[in-house]
C-alpha cells in the first residue's frame, strides 16, 4: 500500500477504497507506523514551522515567534497524544458499535479511524500560513468519510450510520477537547505567556 495513494483514494474514490481497505489484511502496527504516523506529521511539522518561523501577528502589528525547543516539545507531546487519539477513537466505535448493531471490532475500528483523519492531515499543510488556516474546514471531509467507514468496514445497518457517526463524533470531540486542554495548559499556554511578557 503506498501512503501517496491510498491518501488520493480515500479522498477522491471514498466507497471504492473502502471496499479496497474491508477487503486487504494489514496490522494494526503496519497502519499505525506506514500511515497513520508519517500523515500526522503533516500538520505538526506545518504548525511547528508557522509558530517558530512566521509567527503570530498581534493586533499592534508585532510578530511574536515561539522558541524552538519548547515549541519542538509541546509540537512532540500533541503528536504523540494524537496519536495515542487514534487509539482512543477506534476505543470509542467498538463500544458505541453494539448499540448500533455494527461490529465491535477493536481493529477493524481502528482502520475506520485512521483512513477517516486522512482529509484532516492533508489540510494538516495550510498550519503554515496563519492566512490560510481557516482551509483547515476541509478536513471536515472526514466525517463524510467516518460515515462510509461505519457503513463498509463495520457494517452498520444504513438507518443508523448517522446515528452511530454523530455519536463518535461527539464522544471523540470530548476526548479531543480534554486533550487539547491538556497540551494547551500544559506546554503552550506557559510559553506565550512568557513571549506575550519578553
Amino acid at each position: 500500500m503506498s501512503i501517496f495513494n491510498r491518501a488520493r483514494d480515500i479522498i477522491i474514490h471514498p466507497k471504492e477504497t473502502w471496499q479496497v481497505i474491508k477487503d486487504e489484511t494489514v496490522s494494526n502496527k503496519d497502519l499505525f507506523v506506514n500511515y497513520a504516523a508519517p500523515l500526522a506529521l503533516i500538520p505538526a511539522v506545518a504548525s511547528l514551522v508557522s509558530l517558530t518561523l512566521v509567527g503570530i501577528r498581534l493586533p499592534d502589528g508585532a510578530v511574536i515567534r515561539a522558541p524552538f525547543i519548547e515549541a519542538v516539545s509541546g509540537g512532540a507531546i500533541g503528536y504523540a497524544l494524537h496519536l495515542i487519539a487514534l487509539f482512543l477513537g477506534a476505543w470509542v466505535i467498538k463500544m458505541l458499535a453494539p448499540l448500533f448493531k455494527a461490529k465491535a471490532d477493536f481493529n477493524l475500528a481502528l482502520k475506520v479511524v485512521v483512513f477517516s483523519m486522512t482529509p484532516v492531515w492533508a489540510v494538516g499543510i495550510f498550519s503554515l500560513a496563519p492566512g490560510l488556516s481557516f482551509l483547515s474546514l476541509l478536513g471536515l471531509y472526514g466525517i463524510y468519510l467516518l460515515s462510509l467507514g461505519l457503513g463498509t468496514i463495520l457494517e452498520t445497518p444504513s438507518n443508523k450510520v448517522v446515528l452511530y457517526t454523530i455519536s463518535v463524533i461527539l464522544v471523540s470531540f470530548l476526548i479531543s477537547l480534554l486533550l487539547s486542554v491538556l497540551t494547551v495548559g500544559l506546554f503552550y499556554g506557559p510559553m506565550f505567556m512568557r513571549m506575550m511578557a519578553s
